[in-house]
């Protein structure tokens, strides 16, 4: 892969042609590999609008939006920047179903945010956080099904995706129902779950969607353990979209945009990495990250969440996440801010070492030693506090 270097990323990323396309799937539509979600728009509308219309001035055609982003305003924050602009444009909406989902109020929900961003249809509709189990609620009779195909057939959705967090296994045999063009799909240099799926979308057809390519702004730390194991001279941030990008099977990588000039800097990461996913640089990427798993031990929590309930609160796997972070890909810093992150009522100064995580923990990973590493980590002894009441 080409490195752009800082000295001519600014030049190349005034460029529109300085974006690269990908077919999106079997739709026939062409998408900018580098798009933008725009759940983290802040309250700053002046600033939301510059972001965006940066975006599309260096060739960004994919925003990903709903109206139950940013406390209900993401697409009133959205809708500035794309005003007058959206020709050739993809702005995708999403609802979550349940088991009262109707035809009509989904119908309702899809007009409802094609009014909030001013438009006349959108080119693609996501159902949001869903899973394999919520199928039925899809498929009933005058159900969600019935009300996107009635807005596909009048022009106001034109193509449909999913999006959740449901295991790989399951978003399989939701890509293989046939009912979706596009699925929606974390994955990254330090979350790699969905590998297989994002595999076997490309072979199906279906266009893919991966979100946070830089795990959340975990990658906006640097890490000389990641840059050793892809033998990359890089910024982490700039490797973690080179990883993402190789991928062939990935139509776009979409980032969580704040600023103009972190969409100039992703602009000018695209451009280096090239139009198309190269298998061997893919390929070349995994085989360091293996690497580093195996020095890490086979003994990997691979988010189960066998060893929930905790007795005691504790988000075991959330912490397990994070102690990997730590040790295998050398993320200490961000490690210990995230960890200062978690709810009270779920940290792991609730644990009192029963080992009940450990009993139900098919890979026998030893938990508790885990939790005692990341406790020191953060500074906070062996220190226990009273679970909640019930």
């Amino acid at each position: 892969m080409s490195v752009v270097s800082a000295a001519n990323c600014e030049a190349l990323a005034q460029k529109p042609e300085a974006m690269n396309y990908r077919a999106f799937g079997r739709t026939g539509l062409m998408v900018s590999a580098l798009s933008m979600g725009c759940m983290r728009l802040g309250e700053d509308q002046e600033a939301n609008t510059r972001v965006v219309a940066r975006a599309l001035e260096l060739g960004v055609n994919y925003f990903e939006t709903t109206r139950w982003y940013c406390g209900g305003q993401c697409q009133h924050r959205t809708a500035p920047g794309l005003a007058g602009k959206t020709r050739g444009v993809i702005v995708s909406g999403k609802c979550g179903i349940g088991p009262d989902s109707t035809a009509y109020g989904f119908r309702q929900e899809i007009e409802r945010q094609l009014d909030i961003l001013g438009l006349t249809h959108f080119k693609f509709f996501q159902v949001g956080w869903f899973s394999w189990g919520m199928m039925p609620h899809l498929l009933k009779r005058g159900g969600v099904l019935d009300a996107l195909r009635v807005a596909r057939d009048e022009g106001l959705v034109q193509f449909v995706g999913f999006t959740g967090h449901d295991t790989a296994e399951n978003f399989i045999k939701c890509l293989e129902t046939g009912l979706f063009d596009s699925m929606t799909v974390p994955y990254s240099l330090i979350n790699r779950t969905y590998e297989g799926t994002i595999r076997r979308a490309g072979e199906l057809g279906v266009g893919v969607v991966a979100m946070c390519p830089v795990a959340g702004g975990t990658l906006a730390c640097e890490s000389s353990v990641l840059k050793e194991a892809l033998g990359l001279d890089l910024p982490t941030t700039e490797m973690a979209l080179r990883f993402v990008l190789a991928n062939p099977h990935v139509s776009t990588a979409c980032s969580g945009m704040t600023s103009a000039g972190m969409v100039e800097q992703n602009a000018c990461t695209v451009k280096a990495a090239g139009v198309a996913g190269s298998s061997e640089d893919h390929a070349r990427m995994c085989a360091g990250l293996e690497k580093l798993r195996a020095a890490f031990g086979a003994r990997l929590c691979t988010a189960c969440r066998y060893c929930m309930p905790c007795p005691r609160g504790v988000d075991i796997p959330r912490h397990m996440e994070l102690h990997r972070n730590w040790k295998a890909f050398g993320l200490a810093d961000i490690t210990r801010r995230q960890l200062d992150g978690v709810p009270a009522d779920r940290a792991i100064e609730l644990c009192n070492a029963c080992g009940e995580c450990e009993k139900k923990c098919p890979n026998q990973i030893p938990v508790r030693k885990a939790l005692r590493e990341l406790r020191r980590l953060r500074g906070k002894g062996a220190k226990t506090v009273a679970a909640p009441q019930a």
